[in-house]
C-alpha cells in the first residue's frame, strides 16, 4: 500500500535537510514536540503532505521496531523524494541535534547547578505532557474530518481504547497497535458491508 503522490512539486533535497534539521534542533521535550513540529512544517506550512498522508506515515512508522520518529522521517522523505529523500531526512533529524546534544551533555552538570537552568529543565516536563494532549487532539480531529458519523465514532473509539490500554492498563504499545489494526479490519469491513446493503 502506498501513500498517494502529492500534487505539488516535490521539495529539493536541500529543503528537506533544512526542514528536518530544524525539527531535530527544536524538538525539546520529547516525541510529542517532534510530532507537532513535523506536522507543522510538513503539512501546515509547506503542504508537502496532506493530513491523511502524514497520519499514514505516523501509523506505519509505529508498526516497526526502533525509534518511531526517525522511522517516520524516513517514510516522509521516501514519499517525497524516494531513497535519497529518506536518507536526507534521516540525516537532517540526527546530525544537527546530535551535535547540540553532545555540547549540552558536556555542560549538563553546570546547567543543573544553576537555579535558572534547573528551573528550565523542570518546566520542560509538564509542557511535554501538555504537548502530548495537544498532538492527540489535533490528529484526532484530522482523522475524523470528512468521515461519516459511524466511521468517525469508530476511529475515536479505537483511539480511546488504545489510550486506556496503554496509559491505564499498561499494555505494550506493540500489542495495542497490532490489536487495533486487526480490530479495525473487522470493524471497517462490517461497516462497508452495511453500506453496500443499504
Amino acid at each position: 500500500m502506498e501513500v498517494p503522490a502529492t500534487a505539488m512539486r516535490p521539495p529539493s533535497l536541500g529543503a528537506l535537510f533544512l526542514v528536518f534539521g530544524k525539527i531535530g534542533l527544536f524538538s525539546f521535550g520529547g516525541g510529542s514536540t517532534t510530532l507537532v513540529l513535523m506536522e507543522q512544517e510538513v503539512v501546515r506550512r509547506r503542504g508537502w503532505l496532506t493530513n491523511h498522508q502524514f497520519l499514514f506515515t505516523m501509523a506505519l512508522s509505529r508498526m516497526w521496531p526502533g525509534v518511531h520518529l526517525l522511522a517516520q522521517s524516513v517514510l516522509i522523505g521516501h514519499v517525497l523524494r524516494g531513497l535519497a529523500g529518506a536518507l536526507i531526512c534521516l540525516a537532517g533529524m540526527m546530525l544537527p541535534a546530535t551535535a547540540v546534544t553532545i555540547v549540552f551533555t558536556a555542560f549538563f552538570v553546570v546547567l543543573r547547578q544553576n537555579p535558572v537552568g534547573a528551573g528550565m529543565i523542570a518546566g520542560v516536563l509538564p509542557a511535554t505532557a501538555g504537548l502530548a494532549f495537544a498532538v492527540a487532539y489535533r490528529f484526532a480531529r484530522a482523522e475524523v474530518a470528512g468521515e461519516r458519523r459511524v466511521a468517525g465514532a469508530t476511529i475515536l473509539a479505537l483511539a480511546a481504547g488504545s489510550f486506556v490500554l496503554m496509559a491505564l492498563l499498561r499494555v505494550s504499545s506493540v500489542i495495542t497497535v497490532i490489536g487495533a489494526g486487526i480490530l479495525a479490519i473487522f470493524l471497517f469491513r462490517a461497516e462497508g458491508g452495511q453500506d453496500g446493503s443499504a
